[in-house]
């Protein structure tokens, strides 16, 4: 088995079926230098020749965020020969005709879950998480893939709930059958909740603060994850033969802004991972290996064990890792601007229109049978009313308007502005999610509103609720792409005179 890492969650997996040639499978192809959502830029940029990494035989989108499902990437993938297969997940069946109108000349294969499919004699599949809990990526579909003597799986965004015995046990059950010598289970971690943190820090002593939670948190995590369930012997991290490998942190601040800013993002980097993981592994004497997949690298295992890295064809590595290792004694203090996206002024008739329909249809049905917290304690706790706050207008000249939740009425009615919010947005960034021209991760160069909570911004960032709003979003990107209009020209205005960007 074999994986070229191409950064961030995008791979080349490599495997040979029996008695038959090399099966390449490219995973979520995010290859641009610049991020549609968060706006930000990745790391390391790449330079790939296409020519030298066919063939592909199929092309997996694990979801719809676009960081794994890229409409820049996919149209220059058009050059690939022979054209490969589109591994799309069922819970993407509403981009199917999108995909057909932009790549015509892609065959699309459906994954259903408990449906086995045969590519080129290689057996693949996908289930979806059995997290029971929500989350804004539970369109993503677990990807496998067997030889007679290889499992592979690549479980994504998905984070599975190891804590859980019936989970772990569906694994080990996969990575243990007879004739398997080599089992691979290939995980994304990019630590998301450490590197928000340290996006909204004000200064050198709150990240310093925040770094402490932070590796407390990850350990916590990790005894979950490798903690024994019960008595038994704990047949998937006592497998010798299971290598689990470690991907992902490949969002990065735009490489045109001050290079410090980089410095501060992730506290805990892939080989702190690594290092941690292995660490709580060996005190509960687990007898797998962890491994970090290195960006630009060829990783060749067998036998159960990684055995070489090397430098492939056509992969040029741009940047360099120690260009961006964490700096706790950083005095760089973040200096982001306080206001929409975007200042123009619009029509606030219309937008208060879309913004009233949004909360009242969209948001509050969510809020109440999400349950979490169930609305009457939301209530209860806020004295009765849940207000929400929204600026009409630029940062210069605005004026603001509440929405009002009650149990004398729970509806959000307009209401006059007064006291302090629970939440507030800019008119404008809420107009534009809704447009498909921003989306819930768009506001990492802006500095947040007053408030509270954030609910109605992460209600507008779950799948299957908002597929019309993420259709919308991938078709304006498909379009641009297909007037060969670039990403960079979409993400730089929005960093203009940023942390000491230069006006673009």
């Amino acid at each position: 088995m074999k994986i070229l890492s191409l950064g961030h969650s995008s791979y080349i997996l490599e495997m040979i079926p029996e008695g038959g040639e090399p099966v390449r499978i490219l995973a979520d192809p995010w290859l641009s230098d610049y991020l549609i959502g968060d706006l930000m830029g990745r790391f390391p940029r790449l330079e790939l020749d296409l020519s030298a990494l066919q063939p592909i035989h199929a092309i997996y989108l694990s979801h719809s965020h676009t960081d794994h499902l890229d409409p820049y990437s996919l149209l220059k993938l058009r050059q690939l020969e022979p054209t490969p297969t589109i591994l799309l997940p069922q819970s993407l069946q509403y981009l199917e005709p999108l995909l057909k109108e932009h790549l015509p000349e892609f065959e699309i294969t459906r994954l259903c879950q408990g449906l086995e499919l045969d590519l080129h004699g290689l057996k693949i599949g996908a289930f979806f998480n059995p997290e029971l809990r929500a989350t804004n990526e539970d369109d993503v579909m677990v990807l496998t893939a067997e030889t007679e003597s290889e499992v592979f799986i690549g479980e994504g965004d998905a984070l599975m709930p190891l804590y859980d015995p019936a989970a772990r046990q569906a694994l080990a059950d996969r990575f243990s059958r007879d004739g398997v010598q080599t089992a691979c289970f290939l995980t994304v971690k990019n630590e998301g909740d450490s590197t928000m943190n340290m996006l909204s820090a004000k200064d050198g002593e709150q990240r310093k603060e925040l770094l402490g939670q932070s590796i407390e948190a990850t350990y916590t995590e990790l005894f979950d994850i490798y903690s024994p369930l019960d008595d038994e012997a704990d047949l998937l991290w006592g497998n010798p033969g299971l290598v689990r490998v470690i991907t992902g942190q490949g969002i990065c601040y735009p490489q045109a802004l001050n290079p410090d800013y980089n410095r501060i993002l992730f506290p805990i980097r892939l080989e702190d991972r690594v290092r941690m993981e292995r660490e709580v592994a060996e005190q509960f004497g687990c007898e797998h290996s962890i491994e970090e997949m290195v960006p630009g690298q060829l990783h060749e295992l067998s036998d159960g064990k990684l055995r070489s890295l090397s430098d492939p064809e056509g992969v040029t590595v741009l940047d360099k890792e120690e260009e961006r290792h964490f700096d706790p004694e950083s005095k760089l203090a973040r200096d982001f601007p306080t206001g929409p996206l975007l200042e123009d002024r619009r029509d606030t008739g219309d937008q208060r229109k879309l913004i009233g329909d949004c909360l009242q249809n969209r948001f509050l049905p969510w809020l109440i049978g999400s349950r979490t917290p169930p609305v009457e304690h939301l209530l209860a706790a806020a004295d009765g009313e849940y207000r929400i706050r929204v600026r009409y207008g630029t940062s210069e000249d605005f004026e603001e308007a509440d929405y009002l939740l009650s149990f004398a009425r729970l509806s959000l009615e307009a209401a006059e502005s007064s006291g302090e919010p629970d939440e507030s947005y800019w008119a404008n960034d809420l107009d534009d999610v809704l447009a498909g021209r921003a989306d819930e991760f768009s506001l990492c160069c802006r500095e947040p509103l007053r408030g509270e909570a954030q609910r109605l911004w992460r209600c507008l960032g779950l799948p299957y609720l908002n597929n019309d709003l993420i259709e919308k979003k991938l078709r304006l990107h498909f379009e641009r792409a297909a007037r060969d209009e670039s990403i960079a020209a979409w993400a730089e205005p929005y960093w203009a005179g940023v942390g000491g960007t230069a006006e673009q």
